[in-house]
């Protein structure tokens, strides 16, 4: 399941909850497009749970979209807050990211924004409250 919500002004989360169908792929294509569309920056805070295999097709359409929008990223997002609670890719492995850092992972390298690691939905809802303000004299 995906679903997209904005729990607070600034604040807009994707949630990638087991097995993604087609419809959900799509769901996320568009939640990808109404971020972008935002005019105030907010903090993504991107929870992945359970079984959250993707369609192949699906990634490559939102690493394009990543690609495309790599300069105006920082113009709709502060950051990104990635919540694992658990999660496996169908290898029948149970994966907590802990044998790699999400941080600094080649994704959050090539974002223009912090990106940060947490294993909580309240944990991510604290780090985004706490989030510093961006300067609007940020050059980008």
């Amino acid at each position: 399941m995906f679903r997209s919500s904005t729990p607070a002004r600034d604040i807009v989360l994707f949630e990638m909850i087991d097995r993604q169908t087609d419809t959900d792929g799509q769901a996320y294509l568009a939640a990808l497009d109404d971020l972008a569309s935002r005019t105030e920056p907010a903090i993504l805070i991107f929870r992945v749970s359970g079984f959250a295999d993707q369609d192949h097709e699906i990634r490559k359409q939102a690493a394009i979209w990543f690609k495309r929008n790599r300069d105006r990223l920082s113009d709709f997002t502060k950051g990104l807050i990635r919540v694992d609670e658990g999660h496996h890719h169908g290898d029948g492995n149970l994966h907590s990211h802990d044998d790699h850092d999400p941080e600094q992972s080649n994704f959050a390298r090539m974002l223009p924004f912090p990106v940060k690691h947490v294993t909580s939905l309240d944990q991510a809802f604290e780090l985004a409250q706490s989030w510093p303000p961006t300067s609007s004299s940020d050059d980008n």
